[in-house]
């Protein structure tokens, strides 16, 4: 079993969400009136959302995509390239092996 360390506590991470949010949002000038009618969510859910990062992931989703990065987290959340084990590593290292040839040996007549 392997050590999972985190960079990063749950709580930052939603406060980093919250921030990212609210940065976007107003970088597109957009007020939360307007981004709340284009998602569908109430006003004091968005304040929550980017003051706290408090939301459930349908809410955040939307609002990601209301903004037009969505694409950003998905590509962030692809499943990672298949670790070879052990049994594979060696069999790939000892896969072509060369073979060294007979030291020819001279004779002296």
């Amino acid at each position: 079993m392997s050590i999972i360390t985190l960079r990063n506590t749950p709580h930052e991470a939603l406060l980093t969400l919250a921030t990212f949010v609210k940065t976007v949002r107003l970088n597109q000038e957009m007020t939360l009136e307007e981004l709340a009618a284009r998602t569908g969510v109430s006003r004091s859910s968005l304040i929550r959302l980017e003051k706290q990062g408090a939301g459930s992931t349908e809410t955040q989703v939307k609002v990601l995509a209301a903004l037009g990065v969505l694409d950003q987290l998905v590509s962030a959340l692809e499943p990672p390239e298949k670790q070879l084990s052990i049994a594979e590593l060696k069999k790939l290292s000892t896969r072509h092996q060369r073979q060294r040839g007979r030291r020819r040996t001279s004779e002296i007549s």
